[in-house]
């Protein structure tokens, strides 16, 4: 069984000519089925994919550490607006006392007040909005796929999917992990969505040594349909090395930013 780094060597973010020489140092296409430890046809027997899990990873993202609610509240005072109301009920305060030191202080005090609920009520939005994108979220990655189990089709959740899984693909499915295809007839993918590329590439299987073989976890399925067998799951997937990077570059949606 490959480990997941011998498994990396030839699912880099490299040209696939790259990827498919790295492979044919393992034996080629073919190979994998011996290397993965599965069957083409049958696929994986159930008794193994706790196993798959705990040394291969499972087939899903960590989810971006998310601000509190105090952090928030801590946020709304960097609002423009804000900040020139907690000016002004400074000043407010200030010449109020001076001016009449026992009631001079209460009109200061009034305009902080109203700032306090002000980000009190902003921070609570704010929390609440973050907590409904991630329940969309969640929603939005429950989905079923088809796999070869125990030698029958079976309808698993997304999650549940390890490396040496063979994967059944139509025209319109995600491709839910990276893959290498092993059997298929008129397949393009629709690769736009991660690497910008807008025409359609034409993936084949091992019976031509010189095609794009690599089906790659965020793409699409255009046309045709695929068997495929699982190399790369969850964050060691080429989709879950991109999300990695742009975790650092969080940009808010429509529905935080209102």
């Amino acid at each position: 069984m490959l480990s997941t780094k011998e498994i990396s060597s030839f699912n880099q973010e490299v040209p696939h000519s790259e990827n498919e020489s790295a492979l044919e140092t393992f034996g080629g296409i073919n190979a994998l089925e011996r290397c993965l430890d599965t069957d083409f046809k049958n696929g994986l027997s159930s008794k193994v994919i706790k196993s798959r899990q705990d040394s291969h990873g499972r087939n899903e993202f960590e989810a971006p550490e998310s601000d509190t609610w105090f952090q928030m509240f801590l946020e709304s005072f960097e609002d423009t607006t804000v900040i020139v109301l907690i000016v002004a009920a400074i000043v407010s305060l200030i010449v109020g006392i001076y001016d009449d030191p026992k009631k001079g202080w209460i009109e200061g005090v009034a305009i902080l007040a109203a700032v306090i609920v002000v980000a009190v009520v902003t921070a609570t939005n704010n929390y609440n909005k973050e907590l409904q994108f991630r329940k969309l979220n969640a929603v939005k990655d429950d989905v079923e796929i088809a796999v070869m189990r125990d030698g029958v089709s079976a309808s698993i959740d997304v999650k549940e999917l390890v490396v040496g899984d063979i994967v059944v693909l139509n025209a319109g499915d995600k491709v839910p992990a990276d893959g290498v295809m092993v059997s298929g007839s008129d397949v393009t993918v629709n690769e736009s969505s991660l690497t910008g590329e807008p025409d359609d590439v034409k993936k084949e299987g091992p019976s031509n040594p010189h095609a794009d073989h690599f089906l790659l976890s965020g793409t699409s399925l255009a046309s045709g349909y695929a068997h495929m067998v699982v190399v790369a799951v969850g964050a060691q997937s080429r989709w879950g090395k991109t999300k990695a990077k742009l975790a650092a570059e969080t940009v808010e949606t429509p529905l935080q930013e209102k």
